[in-house]
């Protein structure tokens, strides 16, 4: 593997080796970038064209790093299970998320970019239908549910339509899908259900291959 000053060195000037270092730490606290997103674009161009270096560093981690280049997005999931338990309320959210995501892609309804978008209703509706719990819409609590989400690269509130009801719209990005497996939301799906049920304790829910990790993802 080469040095960052090596690579800096062979960009003629292009880059420095504080961007290829402020590239990974971005990367491993945010998870998901994106090439369209402009606080993001920098670092993800920079991934994308040192690609094999960078899943080097990654590796040396503990994370593996993929890329989606029809829709310009890289990310990172760990090779082992995280051992600190998810917060109940991010996990709910987050597999809601999941499951809607996989509900419009299955039927074709995504945007050019891979995008789901789904109005409050119908997020309210999936999140009953899924936890039995009812999810506080009020704005600022929406906005406090998300950020979890929003700092991941996988879900974020978006402005509505003009003419809409509701202030906001969910644009549920595609990196969830890479993300949330559908073997760890299968998984992890099982133990929430349990829990839900009061048949295991919230905070022994088990660890989320692959989930966002507070400690060093966040």
């Amino acid at each position: 593997m080469r040095s960052w000053q090596q690579l800096a060195d062979s960009t003629d000037g292009d880059y420095e080796v504080d961007d290829f270092k402020k590239a990974l730490y971005q990367l491993v606290v945010q998870q998901c970038l994106y090439a369209r997103f402009s606080q993001q674009s920098v670092a993800y161009r920079l991934i994308a064209r040192y690609r094999k270096e960078f899943k080097e560093a990654a590796d040396l981690l503990g994370l593996s790093l993929a890329l989606n280049d029809r829709l310009e997005y890289c990310y990172v999931i760990q090779d082992v299970a995280r051992h600190t338990p998810m917060d109940l309320q991010d996990t709910m959210l987050l597999l809601v998320l999941r499951h809607a995501y996989h509900l419009r892609a299955s039927s074709g309804d995504l945007t050019e970019d891979g995008d789901a978008i789904i109005s409050i209703p119908e997020l309210q509706e999936t999140y009953k239908g899924l936890t039995n719990r009812e999810l506080d819409v009020k704005t600022q609590q929406l906005k406090t549910s998300f950020k979890m989400a929003q700092r991941h690269g996988l879900a974020r509130l978006v402005d509505a339509p003009e003419g809409d009801v509701q202030p906001f719209v969910v644009c549920i990005l595609p990196g969830i899908a890479d993300v949330l497996s559908e073997y760890a939301v299968g998984r992890f799906g099982a133990h929430l259900k349990a829990a839900l049920l009061g048949k295991v304790p919230a905070e022994e829910l088990p660890p989320h291959d692959g989930a966002p990790q507070e400690e060093t993802q966040a």
